[in-house]
């Protein structure tokens, strides 16, 4: 592969979760998969079509919302519903410890004319966001596929898609990627370099990670199948389907973009140019005040809603630093956990000074999970991992807890300051001119007000009776 794009996008603890408030789309688990008061439950979307297990019940349940979240952004680009009946869920197992190395497993196959799939991801601390969105997308294209494959041909691991295609799908469903990706062709474009089309769809396979390639594939989908367009997708997904192969004889006679008398390259490159120029009130922002307004929303939230296990004498809302006072119970550690996932999540497309806030704040909420660990026999110490590493005691503890909030409320603040400062100065620039005056609104298409009107009518009946 040709070198990693070079914006750098900090490998996310699952970055997931759309801006906002933790996602709405999970529901509690299902009776049969209750654990007690353990908190690790595996926990169903609300949709009924994605299972999370691994994590703790509050994590799980944002990877849940999540994932259903991107369900429903694939569902609109492709104008069709998934093809998922009560039962066919998507499983993703999260591992408890996995290698340095460990990689996102994806499976699909056919079994006893039932179509399942699954996703195995690495440990908390080493899964990447960006890599599971489009693994999951991956599997949700073969869904429709699928769908589509006869019935003396439903055997073995099933049709798929060309992972150029799932790939690109997902990077286009992400406003941050969106903008990554436009300003790196843009800048390709600038250099007299870009790839051809062909090249892309040669790709079936591309590995993890942030790729050029991604960048022009999420182009390509954009290019040849709009959204919306169900000829386009319907078609598509019948020749995976049939095992037909994808390529650019295909592309020509099924994508209403390479119709024309026009060389595709030559379209193609047109394409690119004007993507590179493209510029929206989403490519001007850098969506900083939004994420700050979703860190608000996150730091402000109910326990209840979250873990259970609360006790009665806790407050029906709580704001992140009052968990400090609640500090080593069982309901804490879990609902800490899935803040951090939340947070860090934020860090999709955030500016460099937000993502030092976001990891500040992340940190807070990471080390709520630590509490002091009992002294053990020198025969059964071992060696520790920075993520093994515990205070010694519950004042250190504390000391450590509120050191973290102070420092994230310090980076928060310079954040608002200097964010206040850029856009003084990006509105100097729109100031007139000295010695220019603006137009200004003519008097007649103003409102008029009731001391206004009542002048007018005296003059009209002045005017009438001849003054």
């Amino acid at each position: 592969m040709q070198n990693r794009l070079s914006i750098p996008l900090c490998r996310l603890l699952l970055g997931l979760c759309a801006a906002g408030a933790l996602p709405a789309r999970a529901q509690a688990p299902a009776p049969e998969l209750r654990t007690g008061r353990s908190g690790r439950a595996s926990m169903y979307s609300v949709d009924r079509r994605f299972m999370v297990s691994g994590l703790s019940s509050s994590e799980n349940m944002v990877l849940a919302g999540r994932l259903a979240d991107l369900a429903a952004q694939v569902e609109k680009a492709t104008g069709m519903p998934l093809p998922m009946e009560r039962g066919q869920v998507l499983g993703v197992m999260v591992q408890s410890s996995a290698s340095p190395d460990a990689g996102i497993l994806k499976m699909q196959g056919w079994d006893g004319g039932g179509f399942y799939q699954r996703l195995v991801v690495p440990g908390r601390y080493r899964l990447d966001g960006e890599d599971l969105l489009e693994a999951a997308g991956w599997l949700l294209l073969n869904r429709y596929a699928a769908d589509y494959t006869p019935s003396a041909r439903r055997t073995g691991i099933g049709a798929t898609v060309p992972e150029w295609m799932s790939a690109g799908l997902v990077q286009n469903t992400q406003a941050a990627l969106r903008s990554r990706n436009r300003d790196w062709i843009a800048r390709e474009l600038a250099d007299g370099r870009h790839m051809t089309l062909s090249a892309i769809v040669r790709l079936e396979s591309l590995p993890p990670g942030r790729w050029r390639e991604k960048a022009y594939a999420a182009a390509a989908m954009e290019f040849l199948f709009p959204d919306g367009d169900l000829n386009a997708w319907a078609a598509l997904f019948k020749a995976v389907g049939t095992h037909r192969a994808i390529d650019a004889a295909w592309l020509r006679q099924h994508s209403a973009a390479l119709a024309g008398p026009q060389h595709p390259e030559t379209v193609w490159r047109e394409h690119l140019a004007e993507r590179a120029r493209a510029r929206t009130i989403e490519a001007w922002s850098d969506r900083g005040l939004q994420l700050e307004e979703s860190l608000l929303r996150t730091l402000n939230f109910r326990p209840r809603t979250l873990v259970a296990g609360v006790p009665d004498d806790v407050p029906e809302e709580l704001f992140a630093k009052d968990l400090m006072e609640y500090r080593g119970q069982e309901w804490t550690g879990p609902l800490a956990a899935a803040l951090s996932l939340q947070v860090q999540s934020l860090r999709l497309g955030a500016p460099p000074l937000l993502q030092d806030v976001l990891a500040s704040y992340a940190a807070y909420f990471d080390q709520l999970t630590r509490p002091p660990e009992e002294k053990a026999p020198w025969w059964r110490r071992r060696r520790r991992t920075p993520e093994d590493l515990r205070p010694p005691d519950d004042a250190t503890w504390q000391v450590a807890l509120n050191q973290l909030w102070l420092r994230a409320e310090h980076a928060h603040q310079r954040f608002l300051e200097r964010h206040q400062t850029r856009k003084r100065y990006v509105d100097a620039f729109d100031r007139p001119e000295p010695g220019r005056l603006e137009e200004t609104v003519p008097a007649a298409d103003l409102p008029r007000t009731r001391w206004q009107r009542f002048v007018d009518e005296v003059e009209q009946r002045l005017n009438q009776a001849g003054y």
